[in-house]
């Protein structure tokens, strides 16, 4: 017991408060976005790819709200970008728990998609500068406790959509709420950086804009990433969206199926120990992104081979491995790229990518579960995991490569 104390005593107070702030944040999006395909498709009655086009535009939402999310945290903090986004998000999330009217749906999904996404990258650049140096382990015990997150929204989420998607909404606005309140009591600007930090940083940052100008930067990796993520992205959500309509096809509830997010989430903790033994001999964020892309072919792979539900238990298996080694890496990377006064434009601009994958994903997976079937859509994503190898492997050749 003493190792396993010891390891989470290792973490600046910072971290252990942005990863509770994520815990209750991820929790309330997890109402909401696993069974959003399924309340368009089965519940409204909109064909898959009408559910892919409100994705769009909602994910279009989320873009720019994280754009603007990175873009505000450089100048204004943390504090004001993540209340405004919470308390907006409750407000709407409220209103679809009391209306249900189709119009409103797609106006209430795009505005949700930019106010929920304001938080994001200020949580990300917080959570960057609370750990200087520890960027790696900071993201990822975030990511752990976001995935627990994960785990108890979709466990609670699935069964009360199943007797009320209204309530479900209201559950998602109750725990914005509890979350606005966590930073307003827990989160204070002034904890991330001591005096003597912010005279270090000052000072680095003048000494980067005399030798290179402020807006130097190194754009060959940033990019590479950034085609990365949103290729991955992109191929990650079909299992939420094409495969949770398939499931429902092939006599699975609701239920099971988000039970199947819930184990992710008790993987993603339960599986730390094997990732760190991963780690020690996989030690390049490179590395570690395309072994994480290997893996998500061998899930989606898995998923031509059968209906039962073992298979897809199977699949998530393996995704859930390859997730834990692609998404705490590559936001731990961009903060190694990043200069202390672009920290959280550059995180609002890679997890804007993630969103602009999420953002195509379902409607290019719609047409093609619609049009050519689930076999062709699955064939299809898997062989275009061959992009974000590419660009990994582009990124492993530049100069500022971890």
């Amino acid at each position: 017991m003493s190792l396993p104390r010891k390891w989470l005593g290792d973490y600046p107070p910072m971290i252990w408060i942005l990863a509770a702030g994520s815990f209750l944040n991820i929790a309330g999006l997890s109402f909401v976005w696993p069974l959003t395909t399924v309340y368009i498709h089965d519940y409204l009655g909109r064909p898959m790819t009408t559910a892919g086009v409100v994705l769009l535009f909602h994910s279009g939402g989320a873009a720019l709200g994280q754009l603007a999310g990175g873009w505000l945290y450089d100048r204004i903090g943390a504090r004001p970008v993540m209340l405004s986004g919470l308390f907006a998000s409750a407000l709407l999330t409220g209103v679809l728990g009391f209306y249900e009217s189709w119009p409103l749906y797609i106006g209430v999904m795009i505005g949700f998609g930019f106010t929920a996404s304001l938080i994001g990258p200020a949580i990300n650049a917080l959570v960057a500068r609370a750990w200087p140096g520890g960027e790696r382990r900071a993201f990822n015990f975030v990511y752990v406790a976001t995935n627990i997150g994960v785990a108890v929204g979709t466990a609670l989420g699935g069964f009360v959509a199943e007797r009320s998607f209204a309530m479900a909404f209201l559950f998602a606005s109750l725990t914005f709420l509890l979350f606005a309140l966590f930073v307003i009591f827990a989160i204070r600007e002034g904890r991330e950086r001591t005096a003597e930090a912010l005279s270090t940083a000052a000072t680095t940052e003048s000494a980067a804009a005399r030798e290179e100008g402020e807006g130097a930067l190194p754009w060959m990796p940033l990019a590479s990433l950034f085609v990365a993520y949103l290729t991955l992205w992109l191929i990650y959500v079909q299992w939420q969206s094409q495969v949770s309509v398939y499931m429902r096809d092939h006599g699975h509830s609701l239920a099971s199926y988000s039970v199947l997010w819930t184990m992710n989430g008790l993987l993603i903790f339960v599986g730390q120990p094997l990732l760190a033994l991963t780690l020690r001999f996989v030690k390049r964020s490179a590395s570690q992104i395309a072994l994480g892309t290997i893996l998500y072919a061998g899930a989606f792979g898995m998923l031509l081979t059968g209906t039962d539900y073992g298979i897809f238990v199977t699949s998530m298996v393996i995704l859930t491995f390859g997730e834990m080694l692609v998404w705490p890496a590559i936001p731990a990377a961009i903060a190694r790229l990043s200069p202390p006064s672009r920290r959280g434009t550059l995180q609002g601009l890679i997890m804007s990518g993630a969103t602009f994958g999420r953002m195509l994903g379902p409607l290019l997976g719609g047409l093609l579960y619609d049009n050519a079937g689930f076999a062709t859509m699955i064939t299809v994503m898997t062989a275009g995991l061959a992009i974000p190898l590419i660009a990994i492997g582009l990124y492993a050749r530049t100069p500022r490569a971890d």
